[in-house]
């Protein structure tokens, strides 16, 4: 393993377990529960309070999925070659997004995935 995908291994590692730990705050909140007042200001703040953990909580589990695949791509030896084209992801990019899979001109094509 290259010594600059070790220390991406190490950030990636890292922020796997601060996803995580983020993602069982969320869990627990939501358990919970938040509950609703008597008032339909206080409703319709919790209510609007909730949809905006949930939306924090759906993009948290699709950051730890990319960063948990981008850890099994450094395992395989396949980590820093885009998905699409096989070239090499440049150095920068991927030290700026670790858990990128395409290089700069194929995350063109990929507007709804461009890492």
């Amino acid at each position: 393993m290259q010594a600059a995908h070790m220390e991406i291994k190490r950030r990636l590692e890292e922020q796997r377990e601060t996803l995580k730990a983020e993602l069982a705050e969320g869990v627990t909140r939501a358990e919970n529960g938040m509950g609703y007042g008597t008032h339909q200001a206080d409703d319709a703040y919790f209510a609007s309070e909730q949809a905006a953990d949930i939306a924090v909580m759906r993009n948290a589990q699709r950051l730890l999925y990319a960063v948990e695949f981008a850890l099994s791509r450094i395992e395989e030896g396949t980590y820093g070659a885009c998905l699409d084209c096989g070239k090499p992801i440049d150095p920068a990019r991927l030290r700026i997004i670790p858990y990128c899979n395409y290089c700069v001109e194929c995350a063109t094509h990929h507007q709804d995935c461009a890492t």
